[in-house]
């Protein structure tokens, strides 16, 4: 059976064999089941909670987590499995903190219970080098971190220069670090729009709101780094997120100067669709020309 397709204006592309297929569902399986079985265990706990002793409790997510420890250092598997397994035992580490704190009512914050669960597996998250799981990672701390931050005025920036470290982290820590891998496009491109999208923000507010822009030289640095990880590594999405950013603050203009009469949203309309379409123009012909 021939595996290719012929498209109008462009050349012959070969489609997904059926080897490829089934790589996709055994990932898309493995990964459905691992979450529904988290999902499990969690509804377990939350169903039988007033029946169970306190020593039960417990006892069953450490028994649990040494079983999927055990699992993965002694069953062979594909290191694509492996990862998966690792990603569940981190998730049954979080299991065991929130019972814990719920039998003996430590009353810590939120911020803590993250903290403490990323801490307790950032060695496996190391060791796994998968970079889905170093996303949760990055939540888990986020989440502990992000409400430490003391100053509501400078929040935008501190959070831009929190994410400035993750990124340079993962762009220049690979070369140090003997297991991380560079990470995939895909990684750096979430980190990167998360970054320019409260950059955007930043730029948004203080043009509608006039507030004082003491923090906006950050968000000019974090757009010519965006600008420049778009350019260097020929990245569309991330070229595409500067034009969406830059229509979002040239909208928040035109709001902001134009007259709210009939005449005025008129000619916002026009200018704004005027945009778009220049904007969609640049990001096709921009793409036609890095896939030559």
């Amino acid at each position: 059976m021939d595996d290719t397709i012929t498209l109008p204006g462009s050349d012959q592309a070969k489609t997904a064999d059926v080897k490829a297929w089934m790589r996709f569902l055994q990932i898309f399986t493995l990964t459905l089941g691992s979450g529904l079985m988290l999902a499990g265990i969690i509804f377990f706990f939350a169903y039988n909670w007033e029946h169970m002793h306190r020593f039960v409790k417990m006892g069953i997510a450490v028994a649990l987590i040494l079983a999927v420890f055990a699992v993965t250092i002694k069953v062979k598997m594909s290191d694509f499995t492996r990862k998966i397994t690792v990603s569940v035992l981190c998730g049954l580490v979080g299991v065991f903190w929130a019972i814990f704190g719920q039998v003996y009512q430590t009353k810590a914050d939120s911020y803590v219970f993250f903290l403490t669960w990323a801490l307790c597996i950032l060695a496996w998250v190391y060791i796994a080098d998968f970079y889905p799981l170093w996303t949760i990672f990055i939540v888990l701390v986020s989440m502990g971190v992000i409400p430490l931050f003391p100053d509501k005025d400078w929040f935008s920036t501190l959070f831009m220069l929190y994410g400035a470290a993750w990124i340079s982290f993962f762009i220049f820590a690979p070369k140090y670090l003997p297991r991380l891998s560079a990470p995939p496009s895909w990684f750096t491109s979430l980190l990167f729009t998360i970054e320019f999208g409260v950059a955007v923000f930043v730029v948004c507010f203080v043009i509608i709101t006039g507030y004082d822009a003491h923090n906006l030289w950050m968000a000019f640095v974090v757009t010519a780094a965006t600008i420049w990880c778009a350019l260097k590594q020929k990245n569309i999405w991330l070229y595409s997120m500067l034009f969406i950013g830059a229509l979002c603050v040239l909208e928040c203009v035109f709001v902001k100067c134009l007259a709210r009469e009939f005449v005025g949203i008129f000619f916002n309309l026009m200018l704004t669709a005027a945009a778009l379409a220049a904007s969609s123009y640049a990001i096709v012909e921009q793409y036609k020309k890095w896939k030559q």
